[in-house]
């Protein structure tokens, strides 16, 4: 008999294991855990359950709902069963009401797991053939593949020629943001950049903050950011750059700022997930392509 419950903070060390089991290419800790399902910004008790199996913990799932592109859009964030790799009937179940929860809630399509920005992993690795499968028989669409790409941190990142270059030429100031940035660097994402608020706000809570900007008449033009998401992992972004400070080459200044930071930190590889240009992390860092997730999305509407 499968019956859910609600998800209690006292359960996240069986679902660590849990998790751990059954995704076997990405081990997840307690506190990324709690990251992931607890600091959801969009975090709704109702869809965060677990389930039972004959009186014993089975599995669980989270998600949550937000407008997304205009409409009410659901995301699977994280689910994990015992019976997952043989996709059994605790698996079947778990999804079937998860999806029933979120479209109660509204939404009108349904992602899963790349529930941008505090995802933890920013789609399906095609080697969980069970939920791949589960995904196709379920009338979700594959709509894209999200890159993730590993930057080696034993080079040189020094910019200060750069920096020096780039303040004569254009009259911009690059710095590690303070206390004194928050006022004008909300401004900018507020405006451009408002999926990721949660990042920039964690990053001003840090006794060293993980975030560097272009200033140019006083206002933010650029900046970027590490440690925010996955935090212990060496995770980078994210970045951004206005429209008119774009082609000045801040992007390259910013990004190799925060790649030192890794690097003094202790980190030997810095991960750049959900990469879109990836020629350009190449071309400045020598990244490299690592993996590639799959986007799955079904729409009701």
């Amino acid at each position: 008999m499968i019956i859910f419950h609600a998800l209690q903070k006292s359960d996240t060390k069986f679902l660590v294991d849990l998790f751990n089991e059954q995704f076997t290419y990405d081990p997840i800790t307690e506190e990324q855990l709690t990251e992931k399902i607890f600091q959801e910004e969009h975090f709704d008790s109702d869809l965060n359950i677990t389930v039972k199996y004959h009186n014993s913990l089975a599995g669980f799932a989270s998600g949550f709902v937000r407008e997304q592109d205009g409409k009410l859009t659901g995301w699977i964030k994280l689910i994990a069963t015992a019976d997952q790799k043989k996709m059994g009937p605790v698996l079947l179940e778990t999804f079937d009401k998860m999806e029933t929860k979120l479209r109660e809630k509204g939404a009108r399509s349904i992602r899963f797991f790349d529930s941008f920005p505090n995802y933890f992993i920013p789609g399906i690795d095609p080697r969980y053939t069970s939920l791949i499968t589960l995904l196709q028989m379920r009338g979700y669409e594959r709509r894209r593949d999200n890159v993730q790409m590993i930057a080696r941190l034993d080079q040189n990142f020094a910019t200060q020629k750069q920096e020096e270059l780039i303040e004569k030429k254009y009259n911009i100031v690059i710095k590690r943001a303070t206390h004194h940035d928050t006022a004008r660097l909300s401004d900018l994402i507020n405006l451009e950049f408002p999926l990721w608020k949660q990042e920039i706000e964690f990053a001003f809570q840090k006794k060293t903050i993980p975030l560097h900007i272009a200033i140019k008449d006083k206002k933010v033009v650029a900046f970027s950011n590490h440690s925010c998401n996955n935090i212990g992992t060496g995770w980078f972004g994210p970045m951004g750059t206005t429209r008119e400070a774009q082609g000045k080459g801040l992007g390259e200044i910013l990004l190799k700022r925060c790649l030192q930071d890794l690097k003094d930190t202790g980190f030997k590889e810095a991960i750049i997930p959900w990469v879109g240009p990836i020629g350009f992390y190449f071309t400045k860092v020598g990244a490299e392509v690592d993996r590639v997730f799959w986007n799955y999305i079904k729409d009701f509407s």
